[in-house]
């Protein structure tokens, strides 16, 4: 008898600290700002699941997801689940983009060797000399891509778009030189007409290679 009703005990004791548990509250537009204080001052959440809880509501209710009626414990839960969704896509995002990039180098290396500063005239211009290697056995018709240009602390300069049509044969370097307008009213273009060739990098990174033969990466 003493054991039934010690057990009777016990599993009322969790009833009630389940039920004055206030993440088992369901979500209400008109006692959020209770619920919350309620929330922070039974200290059941560590400071970052309450940063994702609020900040879930707020995403949920500017983006028209329904919420009403769940308690703030499964709005918890579908945060942390669509964190790791959106973890998960980042990562294989991130990976078919170092595939491609890989791929891409294999095929192809570009590289700024020199730049400068031209005035003709009225007009004033950058300059970018770049070399194309054609690491296949194919000839290239046509190279597509963006150089990123930055400081030694990989702080963005300038980006600009390349196009080469002129074509790339197998296993040859061509080198070819482009311009672009300088603006005077624009630090990107003074800090770059500024940095000599030593304190800056380059990024390149391919969009679309043609091949002769019609293929294309």
């Amino acid at each position: 008898m003493r054991k039934i009703l010690t057990t009777i005990s016990m599993i009322t004791m969790i009833v009630l600290m389940s039920c004055n548990n206030p993440l088992n509250k369901k979500y209400n537009d008109a006692t959020f700002l209770e619920d919350a204080k309620e929330i922070g001052e039974s200290k059941k959440l560590n400071e970052q699941d309450a940063k994702m809880l609020v900040g879930y509501i707020m995403f949920a209710k500017l983006g028209g997801k329904e919420i009403e009626g769940k308690t703030y414990a499964e709005i918890l839960q579908t945060a942390k689940d669509y964190k790791s969704e959106q973890e998960q896509l980042a990562a294989k995002a991130k990976k078919e983009e170092e595939e491609k990039r890989a791929a891409m180098s294999a095929v192809l290396t570009v590289a700024m060797y020199d730049k400068g500063y031209v005035k003709e005239g009225f007009e004033d211009y950058l300059q970018y000399a770049i070399a194309f290697e054609n690491k296949t056995d194919k000839d290239i018709r046509a190279i597509k891509g963006t150089l990123i240009i930055t400081d030694l602390f990989d702080t963005e300069i300038k980006t600009i778009e390349i196009i080469m049509d002129d074509g790339l044969p197998a296993k040859q370097t061509v080198k070819m030189v482009y311009t672009t307008d300088f603006n005077q009213f624009m630090e990107e273009d003074k800090n770059l007409a500024n940095k000599d060739m030593k304190d800056i990098k380059t990024i390149w990174t391919s969009e679309k290679i043609i091949f002769a033969d019609g293929t294309a990466l």
